[in-house]
């Protein structure tokens, strides 16, 4: 899955720039281009604070993903939900 790609898109989409995300999401421009194109891995905290800046839900890498095929997401995004039930997860 391709999360930096599909930031990118999300953000582009918003008509957002990098350094306007990072403050929204209290990040680095620098971590945030790192991601965009896949030269660092996001933590779950990160995709939290930049999932609730852009105000898309967390599953959105899972909806947008090119390599997950629809049962596949059915899947995940079950899991998704359990977690969320578990740990109160809230974007």
């Amino acid at each position: 899955m391709l999360i930096g790609k599909t930031l990118k898109e999300i953000r582009s989409a918003k008509g957002l720039s990098l350094a306007a995300l990072a403050e929204k999401s209290n990040t680095t421009k620098s971590y945030l281009s790192k991601i965009e194109n896949e030269k660092r891995d996001a933590s779950i905290s990160t995709i939290r604070a930049v999932c609730k800046a852009l105000g898309v839900p967390l599953n959105i890498f899972i909806l947008l993903s090119e390599d997950v095929e629809e049962d596949e997401y059915f899947e995940l995004n079950i899991t998704l939900k359990e977690l969320a039930r578990k740990y109160v997860i809230t974007n």
